[in-house]
């Protein structure tokens, strides 16, 4: 396969080479999808569970129970890590 790069990729790959993070271009390059494959990949029951937790939320401040925004979201967070 052949690929061509932009200059800032290009030039990210080769510091992150330089900096002995990755030993060559293709384990920079198959690292670097492996983690935006992960971030794309979300199953069906992660998002209908994330969509209820928010629902959740909207329900309870329409409701009066109010949460602290920071709180919750660092709650999501953790819970979706």
């Amino acid at each position: 396969m052949d690929i061509s790069l932009s200059p800032n990729n290009e030039k990210f790959i080769q510091n992150q080479i330089a900096a002995g993070i990755y030993n060559s271009i293709n384990e920079a390059i198959n690292a670097t999808l492996s983690i935006a494959i992960a971030q794309i990949e979300v199953s069906p029951d992660e998002i209908n569970n994330l969509k209820a937790d928010i629902q959740k939320g909207l329900d309870d401040v329409k409701s009066g129970r109010e949460h602290d925004c920071i709180e919750f979201m660092d709650g999501l967070i953790k819970k979706y890590e």
